[in-house]
């Protein structure tokens, strides 16, 4: 968490004109975006325990995935301002390696979980199509 913080100084002197956070909206900040993530993985397990009823399942999957698109942009933005100077205080190469994997991981998520949204809709559509025959 050290690192994340460290990352909105880098952002406060980049922007240091137009862009000023004050400390209760800097502690927002990194409270909201630091529970996206978990917020993503519970809705997706309870999107994988809500097979029975695929209507909620599709909405829920939509909402993470859109939960998870905004967390890949704002990595994007974050990244690519804090790079430079994230890099320069990883202590190991070991931990300047994971933080190339958290630059990845909202994609890749993003990605899988659209990939279950289309195979849900599918799945929604072929049951839809069975109960038409009868």
């Amino acid at each position: 968490m050290k690192w994340y913080v460290y990352g909105f100084e880098i952002l406060q002197n980049k922007f240091s004109k137009d862009f000023t956070i004050n400390s209760p909206i800097l502690d927002l900040i990194l409270n909201i975006t630091s529970y996206i993530p978990l917020l993503i993985l519970i809705l997706c397990i309870i999107s994988i325990l809500s097979y029975k009823f695929r209507s909620k399942q599709i909405l829920i999957c939509n909402i993470s995935l859109y939960l998870s698109l905004f967390m890949s942009f704002y990595t994007l933005f974050y990244f690519y301002f804090t790079m430079e100077g994230l890099v320069t205080i990883m202590p190991s190469k070991t931990l300047e390696v994971f933080m190339y994997t958290a630059m990845v991981n909202p994609f890749v998520c993003s990605y899988l979980i659209h990939l279950a949204l289309r195979s849900i809709i599918k799945d929604n559509e072929l049951v839809k199509s069975l109960d038409r025959i009868r």
